[in-house]
């Protein structure tokens, strides 16, 4: 037996933190409760646009836009993006299995993600080829050359990755990331463990929960024994 690093309660090795590794109690299990060094988060967003000098273009220093613009579709991109890194668990049942469809892992975070606005009383996001085309290529350039962000070592940004496929649209971008199988048992398992973490963040909440959103495409990567995720909402 261990004992929680937060109120030293007598713990089994099965209560360890999914993330971390650290000894927790149910009480402490929940990252913000023991200072997980295995999540963390970043956000941005910028707005551009094609149509600069127009008076009823919705922009600001800030990146502030209104969401509700008619013209959200033809105007431009705006690219709101959360980037969660989940840490490797160290428990023994958390091993990739020996088969891991990532198709089918995609489609579950899909369903996912629609579970939980359905629960909220949002309509559910169709899912999208084109914006997962777009998600996966993002997916396998992270895991090519090795690094996690939304903005490419070219200097690419979301808004540009989708220019490039020729959609506009007013877009918002999650990003998740697991090392070494962390979470991995089962597609439906890992895609339960993303959607929770993105809902566990106020910027990941913001991009499921997006009522004016009525589209999503996911791209799952696997490589060398880690997961990129990529969603695209629009």
């Amino acid at each position: 037996m261990s004992e929680c690093v937060v109120c030293g309660s007598s713990v089994s090795v099965s209560d360890a933190c999914v993330h971390c590794g650290t000894p927790v109690c149910e009480t402490h299990r929940d990252p913000s409760a023991h200072d997980c060094p295995g999540v963390e988060s970043d956000s941005d967003r910028w707005y551009t646009n094609p149509d600069v000098g127009r008076a009823d273009t919705e922009s600001s220093a800030t990146g502030g836009t209104d969401r509700s613009n008619p013209r959200r579709v033809a105007v431009g991109v705006l690219a709101v993006v959360a980037v969660a890194l989940a840490g490797t668990a160290v428990l023994a049942a958390t091993t990739a299995p020996l088969t891991f469809d990532e198709s089918r892992a995609e489609s579950r975070i899909v369903a996912e993600t629609n579970e939980v606005r359905s629960e909220r009383g949002l309509e559910p996001l169709a899912g999208d080829a084109s914006l997962a085309q777009v998600a996966r290529a993002h997916s396998a350039d992270m895991a090519r050359q090795d690094y996690v962000d939304h903005v490419a070592p070219n200097g690419s940004t979301p808004a540009d990755r989708l220019q490039r496929f020729g959609i506009e649209c007013y877009a918002a971008e999650n990003i998740y990331y697991t090392e070494q199988g962390g979470l991995l048992v089962t597609e439906g398992t890992y895609a339960e463990r993303t959607v929770e973490e993105w809902l566990d963040s106020p910027a990941h909440r913001e991009t499921l929960l997006d009522a004016d959103a009525s589209r999503q495409g996911i791209g799952l990567v696997r490589a060398n024994g880690h997961i990129y995720v990529t969603q695209l909402v629009c």
